[in-house]
């Protein structure tokens, strides 16, 4: 009798564990693999939960779970669960986990980027931090670039030269990295411009009664136009070229002349003595040849030069004097020469037919 009523209890406990859905991890797993395939993800989840009961460690029933979440759209859960796996307990697995964490990871950023730019930089920066060659790159890529834009538009420089600068050491297309090194060197002129206002104000000097300032004997500054303008003149001696030659030549030393004036000028403004023979480069597109020709005073011969040029061109050049990164060419030409390849303003072009004196406007 006691023997058949223990039977009883028994199956009576059986069964109550089998309603009740409580089942052995392995089978578990397996209802819940059964159920996802179906459709049913409510069903699924409770098995995943039920082998999680018996075993909070499992693997499949982790992944499982990971993997319903991921079809429902429910990232946040997802990611939860992977974070868990993407570690040293579950490291046999990391060629499977890491690339879904990584796929996580840039979904929710592009999910929330326009509403949440910071978070989601923040997630695609993780995604990169498992896959280098993620196309997490080109995404942030581009978020940085409208930062920066957007950084550009309000003036605030240095955030927008920072955002450029870290967009374009990404894994993008070169035609990109191209794009956002322009607008990196437009940023940075900016943020440099801004910290050398006041080494501008002490190398231009106080003004005189008409205004201008007296920067060096050959330039001067007009703060209303925001210009240089520099002059320089070649001396020729007594005798007057003539011939075609003899006057291309007396250009030439004349070109050479208001370039040198101009190299003295990037010097005194970025407040630094001139190394001997060191050069900064002018294009033609900054520099305007205001006059230029030949003339004499009294017995004496010279060609002259007479230019002018913005103040942005100038800071430009004075960034490149702070950076060390200024040219040391030939020594000065002898007369007659031709003057150092590139040389500005004119490049080493001959002058303008017909061009007026440099005492002449």
């Amino acid at each position: 009798m006691r023997s058949s009523h223990w039977m009883s209890l028994s199956a009576f406990a059986l069964g109550a564990l089998i309603f009740t859905g409580c089942e052995t991890g392995g089978n578990a797993v397996a209802e819940g693999r059964k159920a996802a395939r179906r459709g049913d993800y409510a069903a699924a989840l409770k098995h995943f939960d039920d082998a999680l009961k018996a075993d909070p460690e499992d693997y499949n029933a982790l992944w499982g779970k990971a993997d319903i979440y991921q079809r429902e759209g429910n990232l946040l859960e997802q990611q939860t669960l992977l974070e868990k796996l993407n570690t040293e307990p579950y490291k046999e697995y990391a060629g499977v986990i890491k690339p879904a964490l990584e796929s996580n990871y840039r979904k929710q950023a592009e999910a929330i980027l326009g509403g949440n730019p910071d978070k989601g930089e923040e997630l695609l920066r993780k995604a990169i931090g498992i896959n280098k060659k993620s196309e997490a790159n080109q995404t942030l890529a581009e978020l940085l670039e409208r930062k920066g834009d957007e950084a550009l538009r309000k003036a605030d420089w240095k955030t927008a030269a920072e955002s450029f600068a870290a967009a374009k050491e990404l894994r993008i297309a070169r035609k990109m990295r191209s794009k956002l090194e322009g607008k990196l060197e437009i940023a940075s002129f900016k943020v440099f411009k801004a910290e050398f206002e006041p080494r501008f104000k002490a190398a231009i000097g106080e003004p005189t009664d008409k205004g201008i300032h007296i920067v060096t004997e050959q330039a001067i500054y007009d703060p209303k136009e925001g210009m240089f303008t520099v002059e320089a003149i070649a001396q020729l001696g007594r005798k007057e070229p003539k011939e075609d030659e003899e006057k291309a030549q007396a250009a030439k030393q004349g070109l050479y002349e208001v370039t040198q004036a101009l190299a003295n000028l990037s010097w005194k403004m970025a407040g630094k003595p001139r190394p001997e023979g060191a050069m900064v480069s002018y294009s033609n597109e900054v520099v305007e040849v205001v006059a230029q020709g030949l003339d004499k005073e009294k017995r004496e011969w010279f060609y002259g030069f007479r230019v002018k040029l913005p103040e942005d061109a100038v800071i430009e050049q004075v960034q490149v004097i702070d950076k060390g990164e200024f040219k040391k060419p030939e020594p000065a030409p002898a007369e007659g020469a031709a003057p150092a390849e590139g040389a500005a303003p004119a490049e080493g072009a001959a002058p303008a037919e017909g061009a007026k004196p440099a005492d002449q406007k």
